[in-house]
């Protein structure tokens, strides 16, 4: 098979599934293991791909997106990974939800009574308050991209409260990097709310697996991520599954 030909295959497949391992590659080109790292290698020098552990993902623009932006993106899977995450929040919790599109769509959904939410997602406050949940709302800096409050007096104000569950959204899981964000302020919310927190869920779509991103989170915490079917159809868990704990699926 041509070079040519064998780099369009590859950035083709890459391009409908975010991350393809080095074992399915060779398999969807019916090219040796030597050929394949020689070919990744190379499409990583033209930069078209990132090599990863274990296979290689295309590169794509890092920038975040708004949160309206969001919103339309995955709506399937958000609402699968919502569904799951409101029925985890029992009666009488105190919970924390961050801000964020997956986040806000669990709020809809969730039924317990006599829950109290503190969160630092302004679009949240309203559905929140439409539901009858008791609400607190984290005063400090609002980033205008994704109506996130945000920065030192934010997360300060968060060790005022204690957590049953913390539900968090999150831009990119990878084994080698962990959990990161493109906003280091963000990125120090989610590891203040983590930190009040008796158990933190992380609600991630498919299109996060193998991405990473400016800032980690870094914690001693073990979160539990719920994703979706989809996830579990196209992404190798057998690599996620020494550093994390999954619900869903």
């Amino acid at each position: 098979m041509l070079t040519e030909k064998r780099h369009g295959m590859i950035i083709a497949a890459l391009s409908q599934h975010h991350f393809l391992s080095l074992q399915n590659l060779m398999k969807h080109t019916g090219c040796s293991a030597s050929t394949i790292r020689r070919d990744l290698t190379k499409l990583q020098e033209e930069g078209l791909l990132i090599r990863v552990h274990g296979g290689a993902k295309l590169t794509q623009n890092q920038s975040e997106l708004a949160l309206e932006a969001k919103r339309t993106q995955h709506m399937d899977e958000k609402i699968q990974i919502a569904q799951q995450a409101a029925q985890l929040v029992k009666d009488g919790d105190c919970i924390y939800i961050d801000a964020g599109s997956t986040t806000l769509e669990m709020i809809a959904h969730i039924k317990a009574q006599n829950v109290t939410a503190v969160t630092n997602g302004l679009p949240h406050v309203d559905a929140l308050i439409k539901r009858s949940i008791r609400t607190i709302v984290i005063g400090g800096s609002i980033k205008t991209t994704t109506l996130a409050v945000i920065g030192s007096r934010a997360a300060d104000s968060l060790k005022h409260y204690s957590f049953n569950k913390v539900f968090l959204g999150i831009n990119g899981i990878d084994c080698e990097a962990g959990l990161t964000t493109p906003d280091e302020q963000e990125a120090f919310m989610k590891e203040s709310a983590m930190h009040q927190g008796l158990q933190t869920y992380i609600l991630a779509d498919a299109s996060k697996f193998h991405q990473s991103y400016f800032a980690r989170l870094h914690t001693n915490e073990t979160p539990i991520l719920i994703t979706s079917k989809k996830a579990f159809s196209t992404i190798d868990f057998n690599l996620f599954k020494a550093h994390y704990e999954f619900l869903g699926g």
